[in-house]
């Protein structure tokens, strides 16, 4: 059993090494169970509404079977992080989210960040408010949206069956610097999305801003339940 239970949608996406969805991506174990009836499409348009009861169920599966934690594999159910975290025995992170309050505090006052999502137009103020990202945090956060690429989002959002990482990382790359060519203040990232951890290091390279993402949240997850 692994150490960090995974909520996993219901779908069947590519998975490359470094998406949370991709046990090689860890160097320590994972388990995974779909919560049924997650759909991307409901997850991220429609903030999951109605899988709240297949969500618990599920982490208290994965709890029962041996982990010592939970994380989700889509950063959009933060919107139930609260709930979540008051029904399981153990830690509950479910989106990279979390970090936001963090990351602003290690930059400087006069900095923002920029929460790179798959879509910008569903990603809410509730969802933020869900994982503790306060209206004060929200005057220094960018919220910049991956929708409008030809590849990437009809990738993540099942509109094709097919991922080429080359082309994926080519236009999360070009996001990416379009944001910091638009606004020099902004200081670092954080990736919303579970499936964006794999082009992390190109946009560090690309941007020279520090980035963190869903696999940098379970790392941390892993080390504070470990043996």
């Amino acid at each position: 059993m692994g150490d960090v239970g995974i909520l996993m949608l219901d779908n069947n996406i590519p998975r490359p090494l470094g998406d949370v969805g991709n046990a090689q991506t860890f160097d320590f174990p994972v388990a995974y169970r779909v919560v049924p009836g997650a759909d991307t499409a409901l997850v991220v348009e429609r903030a999951a509404d109605g899988l709240l009861g297949g969500a618990r169920a599920v982490a208290r599966q994965l709890v029962d079977a041996g982990a010592r934690a939970i994380t989700t594999c889509c950063g959009f159910l933060a919107i139930v992080q609260r709930e979540l975290a008051d029904d399981t025995a153990v830690p509950v992170a479910t989106s990279s989210l979390l970090q936001v309050p963090l990351v602003l505090q290690t930059l400087r006052r006069d900095q923002r960040l920029c929460v790179l999502t798959v879509n910008a137009a569903t990603l809410t103020e509730a969802h933020f408010h869900a994982v503790g990202v306060t209206a004060a945090h929200l005057d220094r956060v960018v919220v910049a949206g991956l929708e409008h690429t030809d590849h990437f989002f009809p990738a993540i959002m099942e509109k094709i069956d097919h991922l080429d990482p080359a082309r994926a990382e080519a236009e999360v790359v070009a996001a990416a610097r379009g944001v910091v060519e638009s606004d020099t203040a902004i200081g670092a990232f954080v990736f919303e999305c579970t499936n964006l951890p794999p082009y992390a290091g190109a946009v560090r390279a690309a941007t020279g801003r520090p980035v963190w993402d869903a696999t940098s949240l379970i790392g941390w997850l892993h080390a504070g339940v470990s043996a």
